[in-house]
């Protein structure tokens, strides 16, 4: 009967396998949809715009940043990673689009290219990640003020077309 050592055993024999067999901790987002019964008994979801950036306004940025610093400026994927604050893995899904292309968020909102642009200019010339994600968030906030946002988040969920909780005065074009 062969003894197989536990854990603690081979750590001591052998130190650092614990920290070598650690997976990388990565996040997820995925939109959730909540579901709620009307009277009626038809399912209902209760969307968030928010919810709409972090699944798709998000990815399709990231997505068109890294192509763009990969194709125009030539660097690394490992560099793109570095200066965008991602995984080289996720650099990788960008490049080969299997991950992040939303061909409608860039039809409803053309303003992503050029925005795109100029943020790669500014990153392959040294911007912060805190400017980046400063000018990020400053970007996908005026997008959720437009009307185009507004009427996307109703077409994406079981929302009143009369609604005005985002925008009690009419939005901005």
């Amino acid at each position: 009967m062969r003894i197989v050592p536990s854990i603690e055993n081979a750590n001591r024999r052998k130190p650092g396998i614990i920290a070598r067999r650690r997976k990388r901790d990565t996040v997820k987002y995925r939109v959730i949809l909540y579901s709620l019964r009307s009277q009626t008994g038809r399912a209902y979801r209760m969307l968030q715009p928010q919810e709409l950036v972090v699944a798709r306004l998000l990815p399709t940025i990231r997505a068109r940043l890294a192509r763009e610093l990969l194709h125009t400026y030539k660097m690394k994927q490992v560099d793109v990673a570095r200066s965008m604050g991602i995984t080289q893995a996720a650099v990788s899904h960008y490049n080969t689009q299997s991950r992040g292309v939303d061909q409608e968020m860039l039809r409803l909102f053309p303003e992503i290219k050029p925005y795109v642009h100029e943020l790669s200019e500014q990153i392959a010339h040294g911007m912060t990640l805190s400017d980046q994600i400063a000018s990020v968030n400053e970007f996908c906030s005026g997008l959720m003020l437009t009307a185009r946002f507004c009427e996307y988040h109703k077409s994406m969920g079981d929302i009143d077309p009369h609604c005005t909780a985002c925008f009690p005065s009419p939005p901005r074009p």
